[in-house]
């Protein structure tokens, strides 16, 4: 999974010193939606993994850009085929693409993380089926 030291790491490197021009283009897009984070990426005693407040909310910053990734592949990709279905309905519902994608995330990391804790499996099916009602 994509919840890892070595993202981490990477993401920090990339907020850093990545090229927008290479294969970090995915996350440097990403920390540009997010400028809030860019104090906690670059500030070696703050735990981007550990939740915390960032203008008034508590967050994860680096779930947060996981899970980013995590949707706005699936999206791109189209696989699930239900995922992409339920961003275009988002955004023509009214939502912006990148509040479509926060939905959406939020919805993916309720599962994910109640899978983890039960240990067990990701449920794609319960994943697509939930997409249909946001």
């Amino acid at each position: 999974m994509l919840f890892d030291p070595d993202l981490l790491e990477h993401i920090r490197h990339v907020a850093r010193e990545g090229d927008p021009s290479g294969e970090d283009h995915e996350i440097l897009e990403i920390l540009q939606m997010h400028p809030e984070f860019d104090r906690i990426w670059n500030d070696p005693g703050i735990d981007p993994s550990r939740p915390i407040e960032v203008e008034g909310n508590i967050v994860n910053p680096f779930v947060h850009v996981a899970l980013h990734l995590i949707v706005g592949r699936q999206v791109r990709q189209g696989v699930p085929s239900q995922v992409k279905k339920a961003y275009l309905h988002l955004v023509e519902r009214g939502e912006s693409e990148h509040d479509a994608l926060h939905l959406m995330m939020g919805w993916y990391g309720k599962l994910y993380f109640e899978s983890v804790r039960k240990s067990d499996a990701f449920d794609e099916s319960r994943y697509v089926q939930g997409l249909a009602f946001l």
